[in-house]
């Protein structure tokens, strides 16, 4: 996303995902050993027609992992922990519905997450043009969820 009125130059484009730096950050340890895994939990912006400046920010939590093999259960397995932690049920306060239409990653290798009905992110396994994009060759399986949806089903659910 690009502002139109920006103050300096460091300003002039907002993160709508985290995921494009976790692989800028694989990208640079090409060299290293495999498997890797890194996170990021940050402010991204999303569109929003209620507010006055059309976006808004979110704190999203990022993560992926890159290895021989696409070690998608891993990523399923942070996911699972995570709604652990804020008391979320499989199948009852969160599921995962297949999400065909997500570019990014392989078809029929991502899902929608969906907390209370409503979704809140997606995770799955990239998809080969988006790794040589960024250089890698091996797989690389990712999350990223809004962060707020899950803090409030916490506070209701504690």
């Amino acid at each position: 996303m690009q502002l139109s009125n920006p103050k300096t130059l460091e300003f002039e484009v907002c993160r709508t995902s985290l995921l494009p730096g976790l692989l800028k950050c694989l990208q640079s340890n090409k060299g290293a050993s495999i498997p890797q895994k890194a996170f990021e939990c940050s402010d991204c912006v999303v569109l929003d027609a209620s507010t006055e400046t059309g976006a808004k920010n979110v704190r999203k939590i990022a993560a992926v992992v890159l290895d021989q093999s696409s070690n998608f259960e891993v990523i399923h397995g942070l996911l699972d922990l995570l709604m652990i932690k804020v008391c979320a049920k499989t199948g009852v306060d969160y599921k995962l519905v297949e999400d065909r239409e997500d570019p990014r990653f392989l078809t029929g290798r991502g899902v929608s997450i969906l907390l209370h009905g409503k979704k809140i992110g997606s995770m799955g396994v990239f998809h080969p043009e988006v790794l040589g994009n960024f250089e890698l060759k091996y797989p690389v399986s990712a999350l990223e969820i809004m962060f707020d949806p899950m803090f409030d089903h916490f506070k209701v659910r504690k």
